[in-house]
């Protein structure tokens, strides 16, 4: 052993130690675990795969030890977990060697690499990426949409709006599809034009067709300031006054309801009608209008025409309550 002036060898620590100095202690060999016993001025820091795992379904991790002369990568890796990526999103590396994707390797799949140089035996392969995200058993926007549109109002015992229908010069107008087991009753509100002198009436319809049968019942009574009163009982018609005629056109509107027309039993009505009109022989009169159709039959809608000539203008909505 040869000498240094000024040092001394030590054996133990395997080193030349300056006269007087205490010997350097080796470094500790990297380790896995925490150490047992630390000593003051120690520092551990823990690197390897203890520490809390990446969120497999945002980041993926596929690492595989090959065989040699594989080209691509496909199925499942050291740990057992099979290949996936999102394309465009994932990373490719060598024995720690970043490639790039597009010249070194071809990824487009979602869980194959191709266009790999012949790997070696031995060489690690780790394919990283971010993957796409998905929460389970969700709605997009578009579905949660159609069923709000489709869902029944949170509460079905005040009025809810059911139909709004606007038209011009119809000779008919009829309502399909708007009497349910939802609603017991119904509130028809109708704003009307007459173009001739005529009554409206009513017919109630099932299948998408009027009930045509003599089964009708109604009652009509009006003041005028042209006339006195008036009033009229018709039975065992085949439609139902819904307002009185005034002897030109004129606008007449009527609030009418509709009492248990979707179940299988006598479907009854009550309601006011006015007509409005600046001349002729009742102007300015209106009046109240009830009836009943006289047979166990259920209806799911309902037509508004004039009783024999001339068309019709207006809105007619449908209310549903209990």
């Amino acid at each position: 052993m040869t000498t240094r002036p000024g040092y001394v060898w030590d054996a133990t620590a395997s080193e030349w130690v300056e006269i007087g100095q205490a010997a350097v202690l080796a470094p500790i060999k990297y380790q896995t675990s925490a150490p047992s016993s630390p000593a003051t001025g120690d520092i551990w820091i823990d690197s390897d795969d203890e520490v809390p795992s990446v969120d497999s379904t945002l980041y993926y991790r596929w690492t595989k030890t090959m065989s040699g002369g594989e080209t691509s990568l496909s199925g499942t890796d050291n740990n057992s977990l099979a290949l996936k990526y999102t394309p465009g999103y994932e990373s490719v590396f060598i024995n720690g060697v970043l490639q790039v994707r597009g010249s070194d390797y071809v990824a487009t799949t979602g869980t194959t690499v191709t266009g790999l140089t012949a790997l070696t035996a031995s060489d690690v392969v780790m394919v990283e990426s971010i993957i796409a995200y998905s929460v389970g058993d969700t709605y997009t926007q578009t579905q949660i949409g159609s069923l709000l549109d489709a869902k029944s109002p949170v509460s079905t015992t005040g009025l809810v709006l059911i139909n709004t229908t606007t038209f011009t010069t119809q000779a008919s107008v009829s309502f399909d599809n708007v009497f349910s087991a939802t609603y017991d009753n119904y509130a028809l509100v109708m704003n009307l034009v007459s173009s001739a002198n005529e009554t409206i009436r009513l017919r109630y319809r099932v299948s998408g067709a009027d009930n045509t049968t003599s089964n009708y019942v109604h009652h009509i009574q009006y003041l005028s300031t042209g006339s006195s009163a008036y009033s009229a009982f018709v039975g065992t018609a085949s439609s139902a006054f819904i307002t009185s005629s005034d002897g030109i056109s004129s606008s007449k509107s009527v609030n009418l309801n509709v009492f248990k027309p979707f179940a299988t039993d006598y479907t009854s009505m009550i309601g006011l009608h006015n007509n409005s009109s600046a001349s002729g022989n009742n102007p300015y009169f209106g009046g109240v209008v009830q009836g009943a159709f006289v047979a166990t039959t259920s209806f799911t809608g309902f037509s508004v025409f004039p009783l024999a000539s001339g068309t019709i203008t207006g809105t007619i909505k449908v209310y549903g309550y209990k």
